[in-house]
């Protein structure tokens, strides 16, 4: 199934407004990533009052600084230009 062409500021959007959800990979069809963001981010609130969350939150925080840097190329692979 073809879908339309991934945007590139939308995605630079979703990352910094709900990257710590992976909108931003399940946007780009990574599913997997996305729910492993989403997992990370439940699982760090989840465990905020027993002093461990901060673990899980600053490695989703970690991970969405990294993509920032890597979202044009996941962009152009979505889009199948692979130049």
């Amino acid at each position: 199934m073809a879908h339309a062409p991934r945007n590139l500021l939308l995605t630079y959007l979703l990352c910094l407004l709900l990257g710590l959800l992976g909108a931003h990979k399940w946007y780009l069809g990574h599913y997997r990533a996305g729910a492993v963001y989403l997992i990370l981010t439940v699982t760090g609130t989840a465990s905020a009052s027993w002093g461990i969350g901060f673990v899980f939150g600053g490695l989703v925080i970690l991970l969405c600084l990294i993509d920032l840097l890597l979202i044009p190329g996941h962009v152009r692979v979505a889009n199948g230009d692979l130049n």
